[in-house]
């Protein structure tokens, strides 16, 4: 049992739960649950503006309560696909959900937001196809009051079945062509492929073929053709995606491809972006502005979905304007 006791009667007693802490500089925990409370903690807890606190009683445990602590690491190993994400229990009623693998987020949302109707525990994620690398973070599962009678939350739970996932990348080997006739004859250094080996590194991708070519579309599809015999399983076209005469690769790709999705996405920055397959090969052509905006661009929001196995159609493409303005993005 737990019972509230003044801070300046909790002195020798068992915190109960954890105390938080708020500062302009640090959010988090003030005193763990299980610490004892010394004189010198009554000063930091009112402080803190904690002039009551939750101890523990040396009466009889009523098994009829559960507390925070034991509420949502139970909760996250209901509503999450075990398998691909991991639970990991915090401070403050706390649960932290983590990738196992890399891949695409993928959530049910209507089974979250009806979950999310019993308005006393929450699953809070990431964006629906957030793309993801081992260990990253998914999101929490926190509760809102410190306890919960045992049927009301085995009844929360009863019928649900896990509705947050990580899907794995299908495929992992790419292949990297960098146009622009000034790279091409050494007057402009890359700064592209360092880019994509820093994201291939995260998801878990292996570079099978590299090469740059000129701002001449017929070399460009010799190259892309030479990363398909590599054995690419997906391919990145960079540069030379605007409306400039000079611009060849989007010219390039409508040759090869069989199926064009989009030329153009509502998202900032690379919003000069081509969506294609090529059979079932996809290819992105992506904008020198993912130089700029090297943390997160269309190969990050888009090409990560088609190499977990998801092709978006052109209204998934037009959806993407809702929330388009991705962080990176800073007006210039």
């Amino acid at each position: 049992m737990i019972r509230k006791v003044r801070t300046e009667e909790a002195i020798g007693k068992k915190l109960a739960y954890d105390t938080t802490i708020v500062t302009p500089e640090i959010a988090g925990t003030l005193l763990q649950r299980g610490h004892i409370i010394s004189p010198e903690d009554v000063e930091k807890l009112k402080n803190s503006g904690v002039y009551y606190v939750w101890i523990e009683d040396e009466a009889k445990e009523n098994e009829d309560l559960v507390y925070e602590w034991e509420i949502t690491p139970f909760v996250a190993n209901k509503v999450v696909d075990t398998s691909t994400i991991e639970v990991s229990p915090g401070r403050q009623g706390l649960t932290f959900l983590y990738s196992k693998i890399p891949g695409v987020l993928e959530v049910d949302g209507e089974s979250l937001t009806n979950f999310n109707m019993n308005m006393q525990v929450y699953v809070i994620v990431k964006q629906n196809y957030t793309a993801l690398g081992a260990k990253e973070l998914v999101g929490t599962v926190e509760v809102i009051p410190l306890s919960m009678k045992r049927k009301e939350l085995e009844d929360l739970v009863k019928d649900v079945k896990p509705f947050v996932k990580v899907r794995p990348f299908i495929r992992k080997k790419i292949g990297a062509v960098i146009t622009g006739t000034e790279i091409y004859e050494g007057r402009k250094k890359d700064e592209y492929l360092p880019i994509i080996r820093s994201k291939a590194e995260k998801y878990g991708w292996e570079i099978v073929f590299y090469a740059f070519a000129p701002d001449d579309e017929e070399k460009i599809i010799a190259e892309i053709k030479k990363a398909r015999d590599a054995g690419a399983e997906g391919i990145i076209v960079t540069g030379g995606m605007s409306v400039d005469p000079t611009d060849r690769t989007p010219i390039a790709i409508r040759k090869i491809a069989t199926n064009i999705i989009a030329y153009g996405v509502p998202i900032k920055p690379t919003t000069m972006s081509l969506i294609a397959l090529w059979d079932d090969i996809p290819i992105l052509g992506i904008s020198a502005g993912g130089i700029h905006s090297k943390d997160k661009n269309s190969i990050d929001v888009i090409f990560t979905m088609m190499m977990a196995g998801i092709i978006p159609s052109k209204r998934d493409i037009a959806a993407m304007g809702l929330g388009g303005i991705l962080e990176s993005y800073k007006p210039h």
